[in-house]
């Protein structure tokens, strides 16, 4: 579809002429979308006050093409938002449930053996320090809430740990 704009209703009988003109002498047009090349007479030419059937029936489409495009963009940026909103109001419940964990009753040890690094890992567990003044265990303590999962670096350090690839050094 091609149309053309116009200022006055005099300009409207010469559009029409205009695409009357185009339409009976042979010019070709190219698509912008292909690049293939096709006759005017072939074209369904209107000027944009003289809309002919299918050019309304066109028209009403994309209109309410754009109208289900526009709820569905906004139906995505509020999920979005909210889920954005959620995300981050669990990492920030979950930064401060690191901090507080060892004073939490559930927390399985003694909150005076726990030494924070709360980065790559948050606790370094020395279990029996307070209590017997030796260490009976090493723990290397991570805490998680929700469906949260070691990050990669966390995960590389409890893989060593487990392979036994830790030493202590004394400098």
């Amino acid at each position: 579809m091609v149309y053309l704009e116009h200022n006055s209703n005099r300009m409207a009988q010469s559009h029409q002429d205009l695409i009357n003109f185009l339409q009976q002498n042979g010019f070709k047009a190219n698509c912008t979308t292909c690049g293939d090349s096709f006759m005017l007479k072939d074209a369904k030419l209107f000027s944009v006050d003289n809309f002919n059937t299918e050019a309304k029936k066109l028209l009403n489409e994309k209109k309410e093409e754009l109208k289900e495009r526009k709820e569905i963009i906004s139906k995505k940026k509020s999920s979005t938002q909210k889920r954005v909103e959620t995300t981050t109001g669990s990492v920030n419940m979950g930064f401060i449930l690191e901090r507080l964990a060892p004073v939490l009753a559930q927390f399985p040890f003694d909150k005076n053996d726990c030494r924070s690094l709360f980065d790559p890992i948050d606790y370094v567990i020395f279990e029996g320090l307070q209590k017997t003044g030796k260490v009976q265990k090493i723990f290397f303590v991570d805490i998680k809430s929700g469906k949260a999962k070691l990050k990669a670096n966390q995960k590389a350090i409890k893989q060593i740990i487990e392979q036994k690839k830790v030493e202590f050094k004394n400098y």
